[in-house]
This record gives C-alpha cells, sequence and structure tokens, in this order.
C-alpha cells in the first residue's frame, strides 16, 4: 500500500469508522458544535457554506439537515464515498467533493468558511497561510471564516487525556501515541491498527500539526484579507470566552472587501 493509499485507509478508519463505533457521542457533539457554529456566526438558514477537510462530513450532514446549502470538500474518496452516502440515506441536499485545500478554485462563492479541528495546521506556515489565502477568496464580501484550533498554550492540559492509550474501533484497537514540540510549535501524532482476527497490525504514515498563539494566528488572517471579529475557548454553547486556561481557540474573521492579492475595485 502506497503512502497515498494508506492515509486514505487511515481516514476512513478514523472520520467514518471510529465515528460509527461512538455513534452516539460523536451525533451529540456534532449537534453541539452546529448550534455554536449558528450562535457564533449569525447564520439565519438561508447561507451557503463551505466545511473544508470536511472529513466523513458530519457537520456538513448536520448544517444541511438544518437546510443550509452545503459543499464538503476533503482529499480522502472513502470518507467523502460515507458521506454521501449517509446523505442519500437521509434524503440531504448536500454536495461533497474530492479536492485540496492548498489549491481551492472558488472564488466570492460562499457566506461561511469552516476550518474545523485544527485542521488548517497540517501544512508548514507557508502552506498554511496559502489555505487561508484560498479560504478567503472562496469567500463572498462580508463572508466569514471560522477556525476552531487548538491553543498551543494549553498543550499540556490536552495531551492529558490525549497523549497515549489504546482504544476500540470495531473488531480492533487503536493506539494514539502523540507528543508536542516547543521548537517547532507542533503537534506530532501516530496511530497503530491492530486486529488479530484480520492479522491485520498497520502503522499510521504520522501527522504534524502545527499550533498557533492568538498573535500568530491574527498575522495570519490578516495577511490574507480576514478580519478577526470573536474568538471563543471553545465550540460549545453558552458560548466560553478565551482565555488563559482554553484547550481551544475559535476564530471568527470576516473577509475585508479588498483580499491579498487583489486590487481594489
Amino acid at each position: 500500500m502506497d503512502e497515498a493509499a494508506l492515509r486514505d485507509w487511515w481516514e476512513e478508519l478514523l472520520q467514518v469508522h471510529e465515528f460509527a463505533h461512538y455513534r452516539d457521542y460523536a451525533e451529540q457533539l456534532t449537534r453541539t458544535e452546529v448550534d455554536f457554529l449558528a450562535e457564533a456566526l449569525g447564520l439565519r438558514g438561508v447561507e451557503t457554506i463551505l466545511d473544508l477537510g470536511c472529513g466523513g462530513g458530519r457537520h456538513s450532514l448536520e448544517l444541511a439537515r438544518r437546510g443550509f446549502t452545503v459543499v464538503g470538500l476533503d482529499a480522502a474518496a472513502p470518507v467523502l464515498a460515507a458521506a454521501r452516502r449517509r446523505a442519500a440515506d437521509e434524503g440531504l441536499s448536500v454536495t461533497f467533493t474530492q479536492g485540496d485545500m492548498r489549491a481551492l478554485a472558488f472564488d466570492a462563492r460562499f457566506d461561511v468558511v469552516l476550518v474545523m479541528n485544527s485542521t488548517l495546521g497540517f501544512f508548514d506556515d507557508a502552506t498554511n497561510a496559502a489555505v487561508l489565502a484560498g479560504a478567503a477568496r472562496a469567500l463572498a464580501p462580508g463572508g466569514k471564516l471560522l477556525l476552531q484550533l487548538i491553543n498551543p498554550y494549553q498543550i499540556e492540559r490536552y495531551l492529558r487525556d490525549f497523549r497515549n492509550g489504546w482504544y476500540q474501533i470495531g473488531a480492533g484497537v487503536v493506539l494514539r501515541e502523540a507528543s508536542f514540540d516547543p521548537r517547532s510549535a507542533s503537534l506530532a501524532i501516530g496511530y497503530r491498527y491492530l486486529d488479530p482476527a484480520q492479522s491485520l497490525d498497520v502503522a499510521h504514515p504520522g501527522d504534524r500539526i502545527r499550533l498557533y498563539g492568538f498573535p500568530e494566528l491574527a498575522a495570519k488572517l490578516a495577511g490574507a484579507g480576514l478580519r478577526p471579529l470573536s474568538v471563543f475557548g471553545d465550540a460549545v454553547l453558552p458560548p466560553v470566552p478565551f482565555g488563559e486556561d482554553s484547550m481551544w481557540q475559535v476564530v471568527v474573521a470576516v473577509r475585508d472587501k479588498v483580499v491579498a492579492g487583489e486590487e481594489p475595485a
């Protein structure tokens, strides 16, 4: 199995089968997060939304259930196939498209762009900046970007429950091992899947997630023509202020009329 196929295999395991195994918890979490999104973004029910790195589509599907026009974009074909099946089973109108968030082709199409669960940080600094610039271009003027990111200043607390451990998915078990490198401000995560009944022992190729403190993030948003409006400590209601003990930073930013690289009209 080459690395691309291996990553697709892992994405399907973690984004589809893991959520199916913990379905009740996952669905409650999703409803809670989408309730928050609706309030934090001031959604009225008529917006067109792009869900970047949508994975198995849990946010996209819940937003579609509530009547929004949604496009979910992800690089992994198997998770998109699962999301399309779920949408078809529920009779939901939602578009799932395979694509690279580093090379978005959308131009002023969306009222909202979502980047959930530290999806922004999977690349190097220059590429993360390019992702933000692409997200800004995808927004109509006055449109809003919502980023959910781990707060690096609380990484020790975050890792207390996340660092290492075995847990079950289907008939097998997963070992997760995570560590933080303060020199690069990166969270490294590896997984191993074991299913003795099928003689499976599969190692994940490994992920590194660049974590940004708020001043760094605000500078990157400004470079993309995005202006922070608010920042919260979690994606929950009632809203939680962003403070020194927040494990998450959830930032809402608006697209200015002129996006980086464009000339004023």
